[in-house]
């Protein structure tokens, strides 16, 4: 069944977690979490934050980005809207300015005080760009339409400015509820005892997967990190859930987390082209809510 709000976030990304959107509301609800602030540790779209913060369901969002280019584009949409939008529509949507670009993805920092704010906004506009040039939103993939630009689907096709501004600015009314961070997931959750100590909060992080992140992601894991990941969501108390691809090594990454469930979902490859995978979904809550229609699968 479509989920129409998922065309809230300006982002594209393969695996886009917007399926997860009812079920995460409906675990918030009913383990009397509504009002938390909402950590994504891993932003990339921010799908599930950005929906559950219009909808009411949480008070505030942080969002945890470690690539400069996404972390400096939602910095753009909710710290310097006005001068995003109007970089947009003067932007030449052409081949010519996706060779110009590449440079921007040589840059990589550490801190946002590394970058001033001219800099944060190419690195904001250069990220949009990409994520909407490229197949399936992969930073690191080719331009749609290759470089013949041959194919039916142009480099433009994605890039509707039209669209992409009014969803920047509908979504810049959440400013004051979105903080952006700058920083590994593993470490910011590690410097962050005190707020999971002291705030009401809730966890959702979603992973460059176990198997493809490499092919993926521009900041990708290896098994070291993923099992850091693991001992830090395991020693919290703070409420967490995670999603991941369906992989033996996750799973016994997380085999002593209390609920450990597989998904089924549907995945387009291209336009013609679906099929259906498994993802593991974990938590440290109760789950899946009483009344849920995705069908779920426990782990044994």
């Amino acid at each position: 069944m479509p989920i129409p709000y998922s065309d809230i976030s300006p982002l594209r990304y393969p695996g886009s977690k917007a399926f997860l959107v009812d079920y995460i509301d409906e675990l918030l609800k009913e383990n009397y979490l509504e009002g938390c602030i909402f950590i994504e540790p891993y932003a990339g779209s921010a799908i599930v934050s950005l929906e559950l913060l219009r909808r009411g369901t949480i008070s505030e969002a942080i969002l945890v980005e470690r690539d400069p280019l996404i972390f400096c584009f939602w910095k753009c949409v909710f710290q310097y809207t006005y001068d995003l939008i109007d970089r947009i529509d003067k932007l030449p949507v052409t081949l010519e300015t996706w060779d110009n670009f590449q440079d921007y993805k040589k840059i990589d920092i550490q801190h946002e005080n590394q970058v001033n704010y001219q800099q944060i906004i190419n690195l904001g506009l250069a990220g949009l760009f990409f994520n909407r040039t490229t197949f399936s939103g992969i930073l690191n993939a080719g331009p749609i339409g290759g470089r013949s630009q041959s194919s039916n689907y142009k480099i433009d096709c994605r890039f509707n400015k039209n669209k992409l501004i009014k969803k920047i600015n509908k979504l810049s009314e959440l400013h004051n509820c979105v903080t952006i961070i700058l920083s590994d997931a593993v470490q910011f959750l590690k410097k962050s005892k005190k707020l999971l100590g002291q705030k009401q909060c809730f966890i959702y992080a979603d992973p460059p997967y176990y198997k493809k992140g490499k092919d993926l992601y521009r900041y990708w894991y290896n098994y070291q990190d993923h099992q850091m990941l693991a001992k830090r969501l395991l020693s919290t108390n703070t409420p967490w859930l995670v999603s991941y691809d369906n992989h033996d090594k996750i799973k016994s990454l997380y085999k002593k987390a209390p609920g450990r469930w597989q998904i089924y979902i549907d995945y387009t490859l291209s336009s013609s082209s679906r099929r259906k995978e498994m993802e593991l979904i974990i938590s440290n809550l109760p789950i899946p809510p009483k009344s849920f229609e995705i069908s779920l699968i426990e782990i044994s």
